[in-house]
């Protein structure tokens, strides 16, 4: 029962590690756009990052090295520099929308601008890091990948049409806006 415990830790942490503000933003922005269309995109990304996930847990289990290490041992370090500082840049940047999400969430529940929430949410986010143990850090991703069943439940209580969201999950052509369809679709 504890080996069932740690699994289901892992994916809910998996799913709170994925879905984050940018994801959110650009789904809901696809949605009212192009309806259920785009469906089939997200469930391609899903599959993916299964792939992408299961791939590095293996190749982590069987060399007992991350990626990054591979990359490091098998090509040396000035080709592990370029992925690294590519890995550095987008990191920044998801940190970044991730501290301004934050914010306007609690603009939105508190009603004080969130330029004023930025800061105090930057902070707060230094001081798990410096301080949090692993722990504190796992279970609260795994706690947001429990806040995301609530994306589940609320989609499931607007009874959506569910003959629309099966045909979003078939691809298909756009009906309109062929460049905003494709730039979401690889959103």
């Amino acid at each position: 029962m504890k080996k069932l415990m740690e699994i289901s830790l892992g994916v809910v942490t998996s799913v709170g590690g994925f879905l984050e503000v940018g994801s959110m933003a650009t789904a809901a922005q696809a949605g009212a756009m192009f309806g259920f269309q785009l469906i089939w995109a997200v469930v391609l990304g899903t599959v993916c990052i299964i792939f992408l996930v299961e791939m590095s847990g293996r190749f982590a289990a069987v060399s007992h090295h991350t990626i990054s290490d591979g990359i490091r041992e098998r090509f040396g370090f000035n080709v592990f520099l370029w992925p690294l500082l590519a890995a550095l840049l987008v990191n920044f940047l998801v940190l970044s929308a991730e501290i301004g999400g934050v914010a306007i969430a609690l603009e939105l529940a508190t009603g004080i601008g969130f330029r004023w929430w930025a800061l105090p949410v930057a902070l707060l986010a230094w001081l798990l890091l410096w301080k949090g143990t692993f722990g504190v850090i796992e279970k609260g991703v795994s706690f947001l990948g429990l806040v995301t069943l609530c994306f589940v439940v609320g989609a499931v209580m607007l009874r959506p049409d569910w003959t629309a969201v099966a045909r979003g999950a078939v691809p298909s052509l756009p009906v309109h806006d062929a460049a905003n369809y494709w730039f979401m679709a690889v959103s």
